[in-house]
C-alpha cells in the first residue's frame, strides 16, 4: 500500500540483505539529512512507458511528546491515460531525529468524494501501535485496532528517510516496518559501494552509494521482493535512482527535480 519506492523496491543487485542486525534506536541521522523545505520529484517508468511521478517534501520540524519530530509528505500520482494504472496517494509521516516513525497517515485520493485513509500512531513508551482505517467523508471508522511493539518501527514514508540516514554505512539490517496494519520486516544491505550514475537532469556522472535488499510484503505498483537504490554520496544522501521488482517486471525511478538550498549532486572525481 505504502510509499516504499526506494527502500522497499527494485531488483536486488550486489547481494541481498540477510536477517542479521535488527534496527534499534542507537544511531544518529546525519545532521544535514533532514532539511526543512526540501522537495524531491521523481518519475516512475516501466520499460518504455512513463507511469507517473512521486514528490516528497520535508514540511517542518515541531515539538511533540517531549521530543522534536520532522513532518514529511509524499504525493504519488500516475499519469492520465496510462493503461491499467490509476494511482493517486498522499502519505504523511512524523519522524524523530533518528528517522523512526512516530505517526503515519496515508490517503487514497483517486476519488475525491471517497477518500480512504489509514492512520498509525506509535507509542514506544507504552509498547503499542494503534491504527484506524476509514473513509474521510464518512464519520465511522471501518477498522480500528492495536498491536504490541518492543522496538522502533518504520512506516512506508519514514523508511525512505531511514534508508537515507544509513546509506553511507556498511552493514546489513532487519528493519521492523508497519505496513497494511501488520508488523513486517524490510531487509537492507548498506554496501557503501561507490557507483557513478547518470540521469537526464544532471549533465555529469553523479557519485552515489548503492544499497539493496528485500521486503517481505507487497506494496504499491505490485511491489514484491527485492530492491536496489543509489543515493548521493554526501551528507544529504538523496536517492538518485532506484529499481523495484513488481509482479510484471521491474520499475525504474529517477530523480527529475529538486529544491534543496545549496545542494548539487556530487560529481564523480
Amino acid at each position: 500500500m505504502l510509499l516504499c519506492l526506494f527502500v522497499v523496491s527494485g531488483v536486488v543487485h550486489g547481494g541481498v540483505a540477510d536477517r542479521s542486525e535488527t534496527a534499534a534506536m542507537s544511531f544518529a541521522a546525519p545532521s544535514g539529512m533532514f532539511t526543512v523545505g526540501e522537495s524531491l520529484e521523481y518519475e516512475v517508468s516501466y520499460s518504455v512507458f512513463h507511469l507517473g511521478t512521486v514528490r516528497i517534501e520535508v514540511i517542518d520540524q515541531m515539538p511533540k511528546g517531549g521530543t522534536s519530530v520532522y513532518r514529511a509528505k509524499a504525493y504519488m500520482d500516475s499519469y492520465d491515460g496510462v493503461p491499467f494504472v490509476s494511482l493517486h496517494f498522499v502519505f504523511y509521516s512524523e519522524m524523530d531525529p533518528e528517522a523512526y516513525s512516530v505517526f503515519f497517515s496515508g490517503y487514497d485520493t483517486k476519488d475525491p468524494n471517497n477518500t480512504s485513509f489509514a492512520d498509525y500512531a506509535f507509542d514506544y513508551d507504552g509498547h503499542v501501535v494503534t491504527y484506524e482505517k476509514g473513509v474521510k467523508q464518512k464519520p465511522e471508522v471501518t477498522l480500528k485496532g492495536s498491536d504490541t511493539i518492543s522496538t522502533t518501527f518504520q512506516d512506508g514514508l519514514s523508511l525512505f528517510f531511514f534508508a537515507r540516514a544509513n546509506a553511507r554505512m556498511q552493514k546489513k539490517m532487519k528493519v521492523p516496518t508497519f505496513v497494511n496494519e501488520k508488523k513486517v520486516n524490510t531487509f537492507m544491505n548498506f554496501m557503501n559501494k561507490i557507483v557513478p550514475m547518470e540521469i537526464d537532469a544532471v549533465k555529469y556522472p553523479i557519485r552515489t552509494v548503492e544499497l539493496g535488499g528485500t521486503a517481505d510484503f507487497v506494496g504499491i505498483f505490485g511491489l514484491t521482493g527485492g530492491f536496489q537504490g543509489w543515493f548521493s554520496d554526501d551528507e544529504a544522501a538523496i536517492p538518485i535512482v532506484a529499481r523495484m521488482k513488481v509482479i510484471l517486471g521491474s520499475v525504474y525511478i529517477e530523480l527529475k527535480k529538486w529544491n534543496r538550498p545549496g545542494w548539487y549532486p556530487p560529481r564523480v572525481n
